[in-house]
């Protein structure tokens, strides 16, 4: 007989599912209070939509948040007590009809109710305590939404409680902390390379530091994840190009992130430029933590006095910064008058750590009194430039930017050997002719 009855509630089920229109949109979202007080927001486990397809498959209807004993459950929406009563493995369960909504919210495991049936609820009242009632590990609130009941029990549609509502955080007992502002006081010594752990499903991205706020999306399991910083409990983290907040009990380190910049495809200003040149930048910045500040551009030859810079701060969690589409706009070259310049880029990361992306000497006009190669300025190319650049070359002694920018023959804005083989070339030269 108990087999027949089962079978029957499947087959009511399945009918239900397949000829019942859905009254709720899985891309609406609706308005309401978390369940908990806000220190209650560790969710242990996650809605699995298998359960929609098999009303008696054991997949899980709804979420299960921790809580402590007795802690308070309030009604999320306006609504009335269809049910406050012992049901088999949800032990004390109360379920809510919401008309506005035409769904119901169920609350099981409790250890006692505040509601009765028929009573009439506004969204927030206490309606009942945390337990673990029925079938239940320990302490905690099994909270699932769902479109229809079958002999006094939930049953499909269910719907993901994390997705369904968005959490109103106006009332004390909602879980709004400083969510997603860059101003939190979460840490870098938890950044890293993660991976999920147990998290059968998926575990949802966050916009912010808990479960009530909305998903942004989903990682799914041994999926590798960017951990930016964290305040041991949620994550600032990077998936897949979606970048929120996950719960740290859910995630495992498996690699440290060390802060690092660097630069590619960079053009630079190389070695003698004409007046009223123009010069176009462009340089990709990647960095393994968020970028916080970018400046630089030309400064004159004492590296100090700004002639054309800029500065950026890029959006929360930037990983990638490209110079051509600020920097180029921003700085002229065009406006420099003759004489000596240094083009710099640096760039800091939300550690504090400071990077120098590029630092290069470049001149714009010539002095036709100067001699490319004369670095200690007596009007000719003799030993004694030879010595002073071999002294350079070896890291014996150092150059002012003018000198720099002479020893650098071959104009290509670095100083090295091929600069001093073109040195001595030019040394024999000026010798077979005397």
């Amino acid at each position: 007989m108990k087999m027949i009855k089962r079978f029957s509630a499947i087959l009511i089920s399945l009918i239900l599912t397949i000829f019942t229109p859905l009254s709720f949109s899985a891309d609406a979202s609706y308005s309401a209070l978390w369940p908990l007080d806000s220190q209650y927001q560790n969710i242990t486990t996650y809605f699995n939509p298998e359960r929609n397809y098999n009303d008696y498959s054991g997949a899980h209807n709804a979420i299960d948040i921790s809580a402590d004993y007795s802690a308070n459950i309030y009604a999320v929406h306006d609504g009335v007590c269809i049910s406050a009563d012992w049901k088999g493995d949800y032990g004390y369960l109360i379920i809510l009809w919401h008309e506005d909504l035409n769904l119901y919210t169920f609350y099981a495991h409790c250890s006692s109710m505040a509601v009765y049936d028929g009573q009439t609820v506004q969204q927030g009242d206490v309606i009942g305590y945390v337990g673990s009632t029925g079938v239940s590990s320990g302490n905690h609130l099994h909270f699932g939404i769902c479109d229809s009941l079958l002999g006094g029990f939930p049953s499909v549609t269910y719907y993901d409680p994390l997705t369904c509502f968005t959490y109103d955080g106006s009332n004390n007992n909602t879980g709004n902390d400083n969510s997603n502002n860059s101003e939190c006081s979460c840490s870098f010594d938890y950044s890293g390379l993660y991976t999920t752990k147990n998290v059968e499903t998926y575990l949802n991205i966050r916009s912010g530091h808990g479960s009530n706020y909305e998903s942004l999306g989903k990682i799914s399991p041994n999926s590798e994840v960017r951990v930016i910083k964290s305040d041991g409990e949620w994550a600032h983290i990077e998936y897949n190009g979606i970048n929120g907040f996950c719960s740290m009990e859910f995630l495992e380190k498996t690699e440290d992130i060390i802060s690092d910049m660097n630069i590619s495809e960079v053009s630079l200003p190389l070695g003698k430029m004409e007046v009223g040149s123009k010069f176009s930048i462009s340089g990709f910045i990647t960095s393994n933590l968020p970028i916080k500040h970018i400046w630089g551009g030309v400064y004159e030859s004492d590296g100090v006095t700004e002639s054309e810079t800029f500065e950026a701060f890029p959006d929360n969690n930037c990983l990638e910064y490209d110079l051509s589409e600020s920097f180029d706009k921003q700085i002229c070259f065009n406006r420099l008058d003759s004489g000596s310049y240094i083009y710099r880029i640096e760039a800091e990361d939300e550690t504090g750590e400071k990077f120098t992306l590029i630092n290069s000497i470049f001149y714009v006009g010539e002095d036709e009194n100067k001699i490319s190669g004369d670095i200690n300025n007596d009007g000719a190319i003799t030993i004694s430039d030879l010595v002073l650049l071999q002294s350079y070359l070896l890291g014996i002694s150092d150059f002012n930017t003018e000198q720099y920018i002479y020893a650098d023959i071959n104009k290509d804005s670095l100083v090295d050997f091929c600069d001093m083989i073109m040195m001595r070339k030019k040394i024999v030269e000026s010798l077979s002719k005397i």
